[in-house]
């Protein structure tokens, strides 16, 4: 954490739209934080926005001092409506995306974004290596029966675990990067480590089992997203499993959970530092201590 910072001065819980604006963007940054936030646009599995109308898990990156969404991550069903809801500019999307794999629930809404951004000027498309396949062949197959070529303007970068590959943060004086591994899942997946001028300042695992050498990847960062369920599967980490891996580490870290489903299926923790995210909550990046 950063001089003079509790837990909870670092993470505002209130939906945005409940929030008072910033009057002065080029408010200084204090020590030990990043220049961006990151806000929660949903938390749902696999059915939660086809039976319960809420946004598959998903979450967007914001420059703080702007409030521009430099890099959204998965698009799953709800997700663009959800950034709309959620973002002070809701007219201006993101022209960066992350997709973790090719799950309805988190990159259902991908054939629907190009076939609209791509049209307006160059979308680019990052995801673990093997990945871009599966999400242009099957994901986007209604886009390559259409007369209009909606892949013109779509850049595919290809992430493998070799790679620091960088990202536009549209700011000279941060430069934002991410290295890509991949995760434990049935279907071909990645999650990320998100750097600011070299430092890790985000681990988001994707779709994941427990796997302890790629979980330490991901607390790598001071701030880290993790998808858990209740029971464990090959497929997704359960809440003890987590919650026993931070036992284990000896890093200071704030965990937040994701993909839990409703809002009645939302886990509780005996330590302050993991807590279950919720939609519209805003997260401020933390440099590394």
């Amino acid at each position: 954490m950063g001089a003079n910072m509790s837990l909870e001065d670092s993470i505002d819980a209130r939906p945005q739209s409940d929030r008072r604006p910033t009057e002065d963007i080029n408010v200084k940054v204090v020590q030990g934080i990043s220049s961006y936030d990151i806000i929660c646009l949903g938390v749902g599995k696999g059915a939660t926005a086809v039976y319960s109308n809420q946004a598959s898990s998903s979450f967007a990156l914001l420059r703080r001092s702007t409030k521009e969404c430099i890099l959204l991550i998965d698009i799953g069903l709800g997700s663009i409506y959800a950034l709309q809801k959620y973002l002070e500019k809701s007219d201006v999307i993101p022209r960066q995306i992350f997709v973790s794999h090719n799950h309805t629930d988190h990159s259902g809404e991908l054939p629907v974004y190009i076939a609209n951004e791509a049209l307006k000027s160059v979308v680019q498309v990052y995801c673990y290596t093997g990945v871009q396949s599966r999400l242009r062949q099957h994901r986007c197959a209604e886009l390559e029966s259409a007369t209009t070529d909606f892949f013109k303007n779509v850049k595919w970068i290809m992430c493998d675990e070799s790679q620091v590959v960088e990202l536009d943060s549209g700011d000279p004086n941060s430069k934002l990067k991410i290295r890509v591994q991949r995760s434990q899942h049935s279907e071909l997946c990645g999650g990320f480590v998100l750097y600011e001028n070299d430092q890790a300042i985000l681990g988001f695992s994707g779709d994941s089992g427990f796997n302890e050498e790629y979980f330490k990847f991901l607390w790598t960062a001071p701030t880290i997203l993790v998808d858990g369920r209740e029971k464990s599967t090959y497929e997704h980490a359960s809440f003890d499993e987590i919650l026993n891996f931070y036992k284990t580490t000896s890093k200071q870290r704030r965990v937040f959970v994701y993909h839990y489903g409703l809002a009645n299926e939302k886990p509780t923790f005996p330590i302050e530092s993991i807590s279950a995210v919720i939609p519209g909550q805003v997260i401020q990046l933390m440099l590394p201590q």
